[in-house]
């Protein structure tokens, strides 16, 4: 009988993959699991994601991380982090669960909800660039994972 484990994503982001009980997930075997740096590395990813999205709508960080239901702008920042999380930074939606301190499923919830407002011009630009300033910064976070030095280009 298979089982479905929330810690283990098919290799299509978002979606669950059914996995025998005692077997290893062959998407982790072949990433590895998500160990403590990699937590860390999700949780700051999530965390620049907030600040992109706080700075374009104006919201304050501390108000995006809020646990609890807030406003509709509120929802909105926050929805449009988690979907630049997923889309840009190709994290997973279990993994950013952690990062947001929501539910997988509250995750996939926001990144449709964002997906579905694409058809509006208007809310499509905004978030195309962001998604553009969102891939600037992981082009320059990689870049000096792999030595870039102060001042140099």
């Amino acid at each position: 009988m298979q089982s479905i484990s929330p810690d283990r994503v098919s290799a299509r982001p978002g979606h669950w993959a059914p996995v025998a009980c005692g077997e290893a997930d062959p998407v982790e075997a072949e990433a590895g699991p998500i160990i403590e740096t990699d937590r860390q590395a999700v949780a700051r990813t999530c965390r620049l994601a907030r600040e992109i999205a706080g700075a374009f709508f104006a919201i304050p960080v501390r108000e995006i991380e809020q646990p609890g239901r807030a406003i509709a702008s509120v929802c909105e920042a926050r929805h449009v982090a988690m979907y630049l999380v997923h889309v840009v930074f190709q994290i997973p939606l279990s993994a950013m669960a952690e990062g947001f301190g929501r539910d997988r499923t509250t995750i996939a919830y926001a990144v449709r909800r964002i997906e579905d407002r694409r058809d509006d011009q208007a809310f499509d630009a905004a978030v195309e660039r962001l998604e553009g300033l969102a891939h600037a910064v992981r082009a320059a976070l990689n870049a000096c994972e792999h030595g870039c030095v102060r001042g140099v280009t």
